[in-house]
């Protein structure tokens, strides 16, 4: 299923019993970047929500990005991020919605939007075909940076570019916070809820640049759950469980590569960040946050990650195996 436009460098076809997005000839993503800043309207059939979109000189360098992702993602002469969506185009999509909002909202901690194309599929509904962000520069995922923080402080061959970062052991903690609860508040239907909550919320999904600011990227929601699901509005307690597993995670990863690590050690580590981490959203956005909710949030997400690590990750299953272990230890302590 082609298109009229010639320089639109994007296609849609049948794809096992739905539709997909086909970039179009070499260098589409720098091509898709060249017709935002034409400012041309899309083909029939698509829609755009337009950012700011600076010039790149063409043609550009365009390099894949290599990190476990769901959808597949290049940067363009490291100043932009065309993210393509891989699979069948479904709908209801959450990322439209939460990027509408949060830039009405004026949020910033997050990669500059220049812009979203959707597709309207046959039965009416839209979706998602190409999101392009600006570049975060000097960014670094967030398991390598949380990774590095953590063996920073508990002692473990730390790195010095995110040692020059640290001006308190666990300051990233409360800056982690402070992001969540202000996206929260910018997502929240009312004051105290719920919200359109990011849905997939981990550190792998948080940007750290080279001055230390962090962004929040992929409002695409969790791969293990359906469409319905994923656009749902939920507690705020839904992503603060989801970032409260994953600095536990951090800890697994360590004791994994560091054996040696006395349990007491990481642990409180993972006590001391988490801590950080509530006080911080807390005080920004208290009355979202229904506590009650975290532990069987935090449960539910731990089976999610078993689920994703059979389907996606195998290597990676390790990981919320020890988090079941870490709580059957609490629960013969009696501290669970």
């Amino acid at each position: 299923m082609r298109h009229a436009d010639a320089r639109f460098p994007l296609a849609i076809e049948r794809y096992d019993g739905g539709y997909r997005v086909l970039p179009v000839g070499d260098g589409a993503s720098t091509r898709l970047i060249a017709w935002l800043a034409r400012r041309d309207e899309p083909p029939p059939g698509f829609r755009l929500l337009r950012g700011v979109v600076p010039p790149i000189e063409s043609p550009a360098v365009e390099r894949p990005v290599t990190v476990d992702q769901t959808n597949r993602s290049v940067i363009v002469a490291e100043r932009a991020v065309v993210k393509w969506m891989s699979g069948a185009l479904r709908s209801p999509h959450p990322a439209p919605e939460r990027l509408r909002r949060l830039m009405a909202a004026g949020f910033s901690a997050m990669p500059a939007l220049w812009g979203l194309v959707e597709w309207q599929l046959p039965g009416g509904e839209w979706a998602p075909a190409a999101i392009i962000t600006g570049l975060v520069k000097q960014a670094t995922d967030g398991w390598t940076w949380c990774l590095a923080q953590a063996k920073a402080a508990m002692g473990l061959a730390a790195e010095p570019a995110i040692a020059a970062h640290r001006t308190g052991e666990f300051e990233f903690a409360a800056q982690l916070g402070e992001l969540t609860a202000q996206m929260h508040l910018a997502l929240a239907d009312t004051p105290t809820g719920p919200v359109a909550v990011h849905g997939d919320f981990h550190v792998g999904q948080i940007l750290r640049d080279g001055a230390g600011r962090l962004y929040v990227t992929d409002f695409d929601g969790n791969p293990t759950v359906s469409a319905a699901e994923n656009v749902k509005h939920r507690p705020a307690a839904y992503d603060v469980a989801g970032m409260v597993l994953s600095l536990e995670n951090v800890g697994h990863v360590v004791q994994h590569y560091h054996p040696d690590t006395p349990e007491a050690v990481i642990d409180g580590w993972v006590a001391a960040v988490q801590t950080e981490f509530l006080d911080a959203y807390r005080r920004t956005a208290g009355r979202l946050l229904d506590e009650s909710l975290l532990t069987p949030y935090i449960e539910e997400q731990i089976h999610r990650e078993l689920a994703y690590a059979d389907a996606h990750l195998p290597e990676w299953r390790y990981v919320p195996e020890a988090a079941l272990r870490r709580r059957r230890r609490q629960r013969q302590r009696g501290t669970l």
